[in-house]
């Protein structure tokens, strides 16, 4: 499956999916983060070149109301969005209300509830 494809798939499962809630668990090395949201909307960003490797020139951003959780404590999610850099996307995974996001530096589990 090649990027336009990917994103195409990703595209249209969320479009389904606004409304609902999503718990996303971003995996990074040996990192695990939890978020849960209410989908309200979503964009691609393209923000051309970038000056370092952290600044993704590609990303989805998801907004909504949602909260940050850790093994320390909950809280609310930054600016309601939740940003997934996709210029080194590998591949995207849908099962029933599963949608898995693989790229160079992370994997992206993203459940969804319609309640």
């Amino acid at each position: 499956m090649n990027a336009s494809t990917m994103l195409t798939e990703v595209r249209n499962t969320l479009t389904e999916w606004v409304g609902g809630h999503l718990i996303i668990e971003k995996k990074e090395q040996d990192d695990l983060d939890k978020t849960i949201m209410k989908l309200e909307d979503f964009v691609f960003q393209h923000r051309g070149e970038t000056v370092d490797d952290y600044t993704a020139s590609t990303l989805l951003q998801l907004k909504g109301e949602g909260k940050v959780i850790s093994d320390e404590a909950t809280a609310p999610l930054p600016h309601s969005t939740f940003e997934i850099p996709l210029e080194d996307i590998n591949d995207v995974k849908k099962h029933s209300d599963e949608l898995i996001v693989l790229t160079e530096r992370a994997s992206y589990h993203i459940n969804y509830n319609s309640n």
